[in-house]
């Protein structure tokens, strides 16, 4: 087990792949703050120096954005953008070994299926979960000091938790799939399917709770709850498409349910991993 963690550790820090993951998501945490504040100053200059009717409602509303606001955003973008460019950074792992037969060579060194398997599961989706809820914990800070509004943390905290499991649970079917199948782009392009397609079908069978996909959802609701908006626009989004189930049940089952699947995708792994072992031991030679 410590061989096959050193391993993953090892990938993950050679090449820069944590480092990219985590500067990706800093760069998501502070790209919305920054963009609305710097814009809104702009807007408000022009504003001035041209005193149109609707280029001051225009004005008006870039400069209406409270804190909540914007955390909503950076949390669309983490759970978007930033979820899109781990998929890519995690190819290698997440499949690529069993397309380059560079797996093999650890399993003729005495590394089994568990202790091959096992760290992936564990390594990659814990630290792009902490890396995520950094992402948005830093973002409602930075947020919190840029725009006008009151925050209420724990709500911001509840939105930071759900986007971070939820891109755990993704990273957990991507590596069930990369490695089941060898083939990295299936895995990425199932996610994807999954991210885009699946939250839209499981809403018309009115079945978009008590999952997984919910977290999601959840996590835009919680940030959007996390305080007042200041945009009409925002405002318009509460009925529309951001989720305002943000109960205790619903969040509780989702994550456990996202946890269980995990768990249970890490056992099909392991199973699929066995059902493709060759063994060429016994009494006859093998010709």
């Amino acid at each position: 087990m410590i061989s096959g963690i050193k391993k993953e550790l090892m990938y993950f820090l050679r090449g820069g792949r944590l480092l990219a993951a985590a500067l990706v998501m800093i760069g998501l945490a502070i790209m919305s703050p920054i963009s609305f504040g710097m814009m809104g100053q702009m807007m408000q200059s022009m504003k001035e120096a041209v005193p149109d009717e609707q280029y001051s409602q225009l004005a008006d509303e870039f400069t209406s954005f409270t804190v909540s606001d914007i955390l909503l955003y950076n949390v669309e973008y983490v759970g978007s953008i930033g979820s899109i460019v781990i998929l890519f950074l995690l190819k290698g792992a997440a499949g690529g070994e069993q397309k380059r037969r560079s797996v093999i060579i650890p399993h003729c060194s005495g590394l089994s299926a568990v202790r091959y398997a096992l760290p992936k599961f564990i390594i990659y989706p814990l630290m792009i979960a902490l890396i995520a809820v950094g992402a948005v914990m830093l973002s409602a800070l930075l947020s919190a000091a840029m725009f006008p509004g009151s925050l209420d943390w724990s709500m911001a905290l509840l939105s930071a938790v759900c986007i971070g499991v939820y891109l755990a649970f993704s990273t957990a079917v991507q590596f069930c799939i990369g490695i089941c199948t060898g083939r990295a782009n299936l895995a990425v392009v199932c996610v994807i399917i999954m991210h885009m397609v699946m939250p839209t079908i499981l809403s018309f069978f009115r079945v978009d709770r008590f999952n997984p996909l919910a977290l999601n959802s959840i996590s835009l609701g919680a940030a959007r709850m996390s305080g007042n908006s200041g945009s009409s626009l925002l405002a318009s989004l509460d009925t529309t498409s951001i989720s305002t189930d943000v109960t205790q049940l619903n969040v509780i089952v989702s994550i456990v349910t996202a946890l269980i699947i995990s768990v249970l995708l890490y056992f099909l792994t392991i199973f699929v991993m066995h059902t493709q072992e060759v063994h060429n031991e016994g009494d006859e030679p093998v010709l």
